[in-house]
């Protein structure tokens, strides 16, 4: 169907109208309010966020329009088989920026920093993270990995560089970083350690939260454990402000991203993290992310202690609703079963936005088949945002 939608003549913040002199350049996410400038697009954005969608509509009238093919590989994701072909997995949305007329060609332009804030977040721990630009010169969107326990950060951080993802840039986190968080960022009390997290003994490295007993009797924590859900919440609490700060709308446009341009990956306790964040950045009517990535892995507890929703008069709960997620278990995996799986889905809140694939024959263990990389590129190939540089001024000429 054509979009009909009328161009913005009037700034949505100080309502000043189009003329010679005042270009009105239209919200490229939802094309329905304009601004005469980034001060006064960045003023109104935390009254604009509650309604604003992102269109696609556009897109599709210049594919039918014969501007674009949205059928063309060159927007589709592919991912390199073993024999070295490319096998075609699925078309990627595509962000057509038509209202920017002060357009820079030169790739590195198109790639986005962490902020300051995001850094100071971070710490100052060396080694502990790792970010990486797309390797194509465009940062549209960014994948952030969590490892499991008694991993690093290394390993995640040479499977984004392998997987290639178009536009996209990577986040590779470890649990040895020591974050500088507010005395009242946490969800529940901190526990005092060189890390933000937990460091595991015998210098056998460090993970997300309190899964075992790591000081007494090495066993398994039940899932609603004090100690388990502690930590996990200070976790999940960390993760929050992280995302807050990657998102951070007043900062410069190189700075942030937005929410659903955001996607985590988690293997294990990274992957009950990051579903957990997931769930609260629900309760606290964000915009969802891009989508989440569970391998062998994800919550299991109806609820978090300390994650309580944040009240709100909006009775319209589209813009915050639950992240897609998506999970990949072995049929053989003893610590984190279908069964697992199946009830992590019932506690997440909303159980369609939760999809399983379990493969066959497999245990414990990150992705280790074309087969669930087939699924994972297939998850993302839906989700994933493309620009297109060649048509970001089309509507000025």
């Amino acid at each position: 169907m054509a979009d009909t939608t009328v161009a913005p003549t009037q700034c949505d913040h100080c309502k000043r109208t189009s003329s010679p002199d005042i270009k009105i350049r239209a919200c490229t996410r939802c094309f329905t309010v304009g601004y005469c400038s980034k001060s006064c697009q960045r003023a109104e954005w935390r009254k604009h966020k509650l309604t604003c969608k992102p269109k696609i509509a556009k897109i599709e009238q210049a594919a039918d329009q014969g501007v674009i093919d949205m059928n063309s590989e060159a927007v589709r994701l592919q991912t390199q088989c073993e024999n070295g072909t490319w096998q075609d997995v699925g078309p990627i949305n595509l962000l057509n920026n038509m209202n920017s007329k002060n357009v820079h060609t030169n790739s590195s332009s198109r790639r986005k920093e962490l902020s300051l804030a995001t850094k100071q977040t971070l710490g100052q721990t060396a080694n502990s993270f790792m970010f990486r630009h797309s390797h194509d010169g465009i940062d549209e969107n960014l994948v952030v990995f969590l490892h499991g326990a008694g991993d690093n950060h290394v390993p995640f951080d040479k499977l984004g560089q392998a997987m290639k993802l178009p536009q996209t840039a990577t986040l590779s986190l470890s649990a040895s970083m020591k974050m500088a968080l507010p005395d009242s960022s946490s969800l529940l009390p901190k526990s005092k350690s060189n890390t933000t997290f937990v460091q595991l003994p015998f210098g056998l490295g460090y993970t997300w939260f309190e899964e075992m007993d790591y000081q007494v009797t090495g066993d398994v924590l039940p899932n609603d454990h004090p100690r388990r859900m502690q930590s996990l919440g200070h976790a999940v609490s960390a993760m929050n402000m992280l995302l807050s700060s990657l998102t951070d709308h007043s900062n410069n446009e190189t700075f942030y991203w937005l929410p659903e341009r955001i996607f985590l990956f988690g293997f294990s306790a990274g992957a009950c993290l990051a579903m957990e964040t997931c769930r609260l950045w629900k309760l606290r009517r964000q915009v969802p992310l891009g989508g989440a990535i569970c391998i062998g892995g994800g919550i299991k507890t109806v609820s978090l202690p300390g994650c309580v929703p944040v009240n709100s008069d909006d009775d319209d709960d589209h813009h915050h609703g639950f992240t897609d997620v998506l999970i990949v278990t072995g049929s053989n995996d003893s610590m984190y079963s279908q069964e697992d799986a199946l009830k992590t889905k019932s506690c997440y809140g909303n159980g369609s936005k939760v999809h399983i694939r379990v493969q066959q024959g497999k245990g414990h263990g990150m992705i280790g088949s074309r087969e669930e990389m087939q699924t994972v590129m297939e998850f993302l190939s839906k989700r994933l945002v493309r620009r297109m540089p060649s048509m970001e001024d089309m509507s000025e000429k």
